[in-house]
């Protein structure tokens, strides 16, 4: 029996660093906040997001929610989210949306700017609206949004303009492994050259992707999910069925 023991002890040892060595190192753990969903309209997907973040929304002035660009459905989630939240101290009073950002005409009184060459004219509107204790909103490209990226729109607001930010990321995502692939951005793993910079969300993109491939998605629907990604990051993925 103790000979039994000792090779079944080597056995799980012995998988144990195949996986290690094997399987790719795609980054930290996200804790899931909404799990796996499908709704009828984005906006219903968005409502959810603030239900589920209301406290923390209320203690962000300053938010900053990314879309990938040319994706209506996830502008349109994003305004499900704005029409939800519409309590004092929590709804946002100026909305500053990515000049070249399509589809962001479906909002109201909005400030274009482009936000990564403009980026010292942002900080500065935004000071100047704490000033006067408004609350901002940011909408803008997912890679210019998520905390997973180095030295992007959200990181440098933070380094070097001092201002908090709390990021609401969404991105589509792939469906199996295969489609990892060739999905963008690119996940440079286990040390590989990630000239885009873009590697952090990629990579985390497939951590939490990977948790509905065996999932049914029902035609004509939108399925999501969303993970906290840091203290103040969160990665929501989003795709049209």
């Amino acid at each position: 029996m103790k000979y039994l023991y000792w090779i079944g002890a080597v056995l799980v040892v012995a998988v144990g660093l195949y996986i290690s060595m094997h399987m790719p190192d795609i980054g930290p753990q996200a804790l899931p906040k909404i799990e796996f969903t499908q709704v009828s309209l984005p906006e219903e997907f968005g409502k959810a997001v603030f239900e589920k973040l209301r406290p923390e929304v209320k203690l962000a002035p300053v938010i900053f929610l990314g879309v990938t660009p040319n994706k209506i459905e996830q502008i349109e989630l994003w305004r499900g989210f704005l029409e939800a939240n519409q309590g004092q101290g929590s709804k946002y009073d100026v909305i500053v949306v990515e000049s070249m950002l399509p589809y962001v005409e479906i909002f109201n009184d909005v400030v274009h700017i482009p936000l990564k060459e403009e980026i010292s004219r942002v900080a500065d509107g935004i000071k100047k609206a704490r000033e006067q204790n408004l609350r901002v909103a940011i909408i803008g490209p997912n890679i210019y949004s998520s905390q997973l990226i180095k030295e992007n729109v959200a990181d440098k607001l933070q380094t070097e303009y001092q201002i908090p930010v709390t990021s609401l990321t969404v991105s589509e995502f792939p469906l199996t492994r295969d489609q990892e692939k060739t999905f963008e951005p690119a996940c440079a793993a286990g040390g590989a050259v990630d000239p885009a910079g873009t590697s952090g969300l990629g990579c985390m993109i497939r951590t939490v992707a990977r948790k509905t491939y065996t999932k049914k998605f029902e035609a004509r629907k939108y399925s999501g999910l969303m993970d906290k990604t840091g203290a103040k990051d969160y990665l929501i993925l989003f795709n049209r069925n």
